[in-house]
């Protein structure tokens, strides 16, 4: 089993929004070959972006990385929640501005969308990352001076899980990447980039009393959901209205003997899972005949769709395997 790490970490609520649909085209920023440390550095350096947000009463300052060539960039929704108004500053020492086009604050991720077109860099796979294996990690460390810093180090581990919770309750990061490369605030958002100049995961947080305790957003969370952002008109975030942890966390608690799943602990009134008659205490295993064995497959299916889709989802329930066709909100 998996240790369950504890901190505490903000987290709120999901929404979602329409992507736009201007012209901006970035050039692709692709490494030939797998390079050295400063080679990277030199390369990727202009897909990376330092982050200002302003509130009615704060401000905040973070990292970005640019991942389409629509100019979709990467980070941390507690980077810019709540911001009216986004600056971006590029590596040739300008600025431009964005808007969020997407935010989910239980993963603490966000998508802004830039208002000039931006060098981008690939995804690259978290689901091939190993233990020991060479990783970047580039961000806006302490203030905008120290704006595209960036630091190196290893995986740790893989598929971390972290309780994080506020005064709205607790919930669980699950499938994180750990990794050992120096993180301060201003890092958040920031990319962790493998020795191919690709983006494997976006940092997130760090465990403030330990030393090189790092962790970042899988690639997997997000790869669906900006294919769809960068290429469906208008598309809207799909909602499946449920709360819960995949097998990891179930077994944990005693709540589910499969190995794999999703772990329903609660479903919403409006869910559409209720047409099919998911409850609390089931466990999602397919959509579209696509296996869910944990809270990535789960994400990574859900953000093929779109909402206002048909899909088809299958799940166990008191001790039985169902199969039924919903709606997504």
């Amino acid at each position: 089993m998996k240790k369950v790490f504890a901190i505490i970490l903000m987290s709120l609520c999901l929404v979602g929004c329409s992507a736009s649909t201007d012209n901006l085209k970035g050039a692709k920023i692709v490494l030939e070959r797998a390079s050295g440390t400063v080679d990277i550095a030199s390369s990727v350096r202009p897909a990376i972006v330092g982050i200002s947000g302003e509130t009615d009463s704060s401000s905040s300052v973070g990292s970005g990385v640019c991942v389409t060539e629509s100019g979709h960039i990467l980070t941390n929704s507690h980077v810019v929640h709540d911001c009216k108004d986004i600056v971006l500053y590029l590596a040739d020492k300008s600025t431009t501005t964005a808007d969020i086009v997407y935010e989910d604050t239980v993963l603490d991720l966000a998508i802004l969308k830039s208002h000039i077109s931006i060098p981008y860099l690939p995804l690259g796979s978290s689901d091939d990352l190993q233990v020991g294996q060479d990783v970047l990690a580039v961000g806006t460390p302490l203030s905008l001076t120290l704006v595209h810093s960036f630091t190196k180090g290893i995986i740790s581990a893989l598929n971390r899980t972290l309780k994080v919770g506020s005064s709205n309750g607790e919930g669980y990061m699950q499938n994180l990447i750990q990794h050992d490369a120096s993180l301060n605030p201003g890092n958040s958002g920031g990319p962790l980039i493998n020795s191919n100049g690709e983006v494997v995961g976006i940092n997130t947080l760090k465990i403030s009393s330990g030393e090189g305790i790092g962790f970042a957003i899988p690639a997997k969370s997000f790869r669906s959901l900006l294919s769809s952002l960068a290429t469906k008109i208008n598309y809207q975030v799909p909602k499946l209205g449920v709360y819960g942890f995949d097998n990891e966390i179930a077994s944990y608690k005693g709540k589910n003997d499969l190995q794999r799943g999703f772990y329903i602990l609660d479903v919403a009134s409006t869910s559409p899972l209720k047409s099919i008659g998911v409850v609390s205490g089931s466990v999602i295993t397919k959509i579209n005949n696509r296996d869910v064995n944990n809270t990535l497959d789960l994400k990574d299916e859900l953000y093929r769709c779109s909402a206002g889709q048909r899909v088809q989802v299958s799940y166990f329930k008191n001790g039985k395997n169902y199969t039924g066709i919903l709606v997504l909100d």
